[in-house]
């Protein structure tokens, strides 16, 4: 987006909905990972700083959130994965007066502060060295019809994936450098979870 235009009204949806599997079922978002922050604090933080709404999505009850006091987003459409909680934000959105929508893992706590600004335009998809980073990406809000349509076609094997979605909509990427730690990195595995406290405990902070 060129410096002379104004900035769009951006909001944010932070995506909680993973079963934590690997770490025994738990609530990765929820995950302590300094002394007084946990995962979910980390990417919030970082969100903030350019967006003027924020909402988590998430199942089952949302009193665990209480403490952020954010509009927490159930799915309404079932079995449809993480699209059916980015078609939740996007109606939200739009009651936000908002025009993009954002959409980051509730697992990457060492996202650049700067992540909304640089996936404009949108659609725009976060992608480095490894990989395209298909849930960390940016949404026009206009596009809430289309992915209502997407979700009503019969089934097919493409209907409940976000890189297919995002291609129809003409999605771009937007390339970030290598750093360390890896920006998108997400927490799956205990190890995962402790090389994220080792990095919190060592200071990091945003880039």
């Amino acid at each position: 987006m060129s410096a002379s235009l104004p900035f769009p009204r951006i909001a944010a949806l932070v995506l909680a909905g993973g079963s934590g599997s690997r770490l025994g079922g738990c609530d990765k978002p929820l995950l302590p990972l300094s002394r007084t922050q946990t995962v979910l604090d980390y990417v919030l933080t970082a969100l903030r700083l350019q967006c003027s709404a924020l909402a988590i999505s998430a199942n089952g009850d949302a009193a665990r959130f209480a403490p952020w006091n954010l509009p927490v987003l159930p799915d309404t459409e079932a079995d449809m994965g993480p699209l059916a909680g980015i078609l939740e934000g996007l109606r939200w959105a739009e009651t936000q007066d908002c025009s993009v929508l954002i959409t980051v893992p509730g697992d990457t706590p060492f996202i650049p502060a700067d992540l909304p600004h640089k996936l404009l335009p949108a659609p725009a998809v976060a992608v480095t060295q490894t990989r395209r980073h298909h849930l960390v990406a940016s949404w026009p809000v206009a596009c809430r019809p289309a992915l209502e349509q997407w979700l009503e076609q019969p089934d097919s094997p493409d209907k409940r994936r976000i890189r297919c979605f995002a291609t129809s909509l003409g999605v771009q990427d937007v390339v970030f450098p290598d750093h360390t730690p890896d920006l998108f990195f997400n927490i799956n595995t205990p190890d995962d979870y402790a090389y994220a406290r080792a990095l919190a405990h060592g200071g990091l902070t945003h880039v």
